[in-house]
């Protein structure tokens, strides 16, 4: 009995402590068009989430980094509490709660269009080529098990596509959003090509480090929040004032 109280009484406090400094550190990373510095509010992701915890009393830090070292410190717990712009994957489940999406990417194989190839049977077919993609990103579940493929890491997406456009790397795989934006970038978004369909189509999450227990309160929060700015039609506003269709 005294331990089922004394177990009651640290929530109580968890729960006091928490409602008295409703503060958010999130890890993000640069990802234009949908997120960066150089973006209208750093992007209508960023100003989404933003709304979400603002209005919900928080004080939102946020750190931009490198992608491996963001996840690292989101896994951790000690320098953000959550980290954004994440794909879901199963492996990630160990270190992170998961909350609803907040938008879609459409995953492709990106290719020259001096290239051939504009549709493939199976993965298989192209083996021979060289596939660039981010490093340290999960692209589809059908990609990233694919270890018969040449799979060769970058250090980002403008890296990617400068790599795509020099012919070091045969395919790069991104969201087309995104190797669009940054082949227009460098003066070729008229040499480049989406090949077949979607390798998937990925739902772009908040991820709360498992680290710390605060963060579930947090996560229902975001959940809420999130629901209210779709039902509230905030969400389409923020769509329409950075011209997302």
């Amino acid at each position: 009995m005294k331990r089922i109280l004394f177990t009651i009484l640290l929530l109580m406090v968890s729960i006091l402590s928490y409602a008295q400094d409703k503060t958010i550190t999130i890890c993000s990373y640069e990802w234009p068009p949908h997120h960066g510095t150089t973006m209208m509010n750093e992007g209508y992701t960023a100003q989404i989430i933003r709304e979400i915890f603002e209005t919900r009393g928080y004080r939102v830090n946020k750190m931009f980094l490198p992608w491996a070292r963001a996840q690292s410190y989101a896994k951790e717990g000690k320098k953000c509490d959550a980290i954004t712009e994440i794909y879901f994957n199963e492996p990630r489940l160990e270190f992170y709660w998961y909350g609803m999406p907040y938008t879609v990417h459409e995953v492709y194989l990106i290719g020259l269009k001096t290239n051939p190839e504009n549709d493939y049977d199976s993965l298989r077919d192209l083996a021979q080529y060289i596939f660039g993609h981010n490093r340290a990103g999960s692209l589809s579940k059908e990609f990233d098990a694919a270890d018969f493929l040449q799979k060769q890491e970058t250090d980002g997406y403008k890296n990617g596509i400068e790599m795509l456009l020099n012919n070091r790397i045969y395919f790069f795989v991104s969201a087309k959003s995104v190797a669009f934006y940054e082949a227009g970038k460098l003066g070729g978004r008229d040499k480049i090509k989406t090949v077949d369909e979607p390798l998937q189509r990925q739902y772009v999450h908040m991820a709360f480090s498992k680290k710390n227990p605060d963060n579930l309160f947090r996560l229902q929060d975001y959940n809420e929040g999130l629901y209210m700015l779709l039902r509230s039609g905030r969400y389409k506003e923020i769509m329409r004032e950075h011209r997302i269709e």
